[in-house]
């Protein structure tokens, strides 16, 4: 793990592209870190206590300042597993409302132990945490000499999407929103395809110069535009295969071999995101 200066007082770790495993210990998705004259404000948890730690450890090495804030974009394991480390440190943790409504329903707990299943002892140490903060639609607070926006964009990729954005730098936080050149996953049970769509147009009018997201290097606005041609086209051709009756594994296989199979996790999600998106469509109005 290695801390990547952005912008000035703007940090990232990146983790690698993947599935959680034992060799990269769940490091799979980005994190980030906005340094102001009174403390941290930390962008997402990683995995793992374990990663927390480290990440924890790198900020103090570089600036030994308390961290103030922890702002989860969503609940996925590798955005939220973590913050059990930066309660240890007595930061505010923000989350969507949904979020905290997930927790006290058990439905993470469930989440978790099932994730415990699929990918053994990586997971052993988690404790899920309780939001401090929840956001409903919008949320701010000012920290130092900087002003930060948590914005509700929900439901997309997940039920409890939210993003944090600071004006004067112009940067965008976007979660698993936005992607360049990978393949969303829109497979989750919250995901809403058509709403990741309109979240899209929203952040195509925001003033931004940089997205920093849950799986890339830093990304321009042109990103925004590779993740809604991706749902656009398979929202456009499971529709339109639907309409004439076609029957799903069809429609799976003639979605195979197309321009986006040459991108990374593909594999892992593509097939996913049909399934959903055929399902989806069926309840939408």
């Amino acid at each position: 793990m290695e801390l990547i200066k952005v912008k000035e007082n703007i940090f990232m770790v990146k983790g690698i592209s993947g599935l959680p495993s034992k060799e990269n210990k769940g490091f799979i998705s980005n994190a980030y870190a906005v340094k102001t004259k009174e403390g941290w404000v930390v962008i997402d948890s990683l995995s793992t206590p374990e990663l927390s730690k480290e990440f924890i450890s790198l900020l103090k090495k570089k600036y030994n300042q308390p961290i103030k804030y922890l702002v989860i974009t969503h609940y996925h394991l590798d955005h939220y597993f973590g913050a059990s480390e930066f309660k240890k440190e007595k930061a505010v943790i923000v989350t969507h409302e949904n979020l905290k409504n997930l927790y006290e329903e058990g439905y993470l707990d469930t989440y978790l132990e099932n994730i415990k299943k699929l990918f053994g002892d990586i997971f052993k140490n988690v404790k899920l945490t309780k939001p401090d903060v929840t956001v409903k639609d919008r949320y701010s607070f000012k920290l130092g000499e900087k002003n930060f926006v948590v914005l509700s964009m929900t439901p997309a990729h997940t039920n409890t999407d939210i993003v944090v954005y600071l004006p004067k730098e112009k940067v965008l936080f976007a979660g698993d929103l936005v992607y360049k050149n990978r393949i969303p996953f829109i497979g989750d049970s919250f995901s809403n395809s058509k709403n990741w769509l309109n979240v899209l147009e929203k952040m195509k009018k925001m003033d931004i110069d940089v997205i920093l997201a849950g799986h890339n290097e830093p990304l321009d606005k042109s990103a925004i535009d590779f993740t809604y041609r991706y749902i656009s086209f398979l929202r456009e051709e499971i529709s339109k295969m639907k309409d004439e009756d076609i029957e799903y594994d069809k429609i799976k296989e003639t979605l195979q071999n197309t321009e986006w199979s040459k991108y990374p996790m593909f594999k892992v999600f593509h097939n996913k995101n049909i399934y959903k998106i055929y399902n989806d469509l069926d309840f939408e109005f």
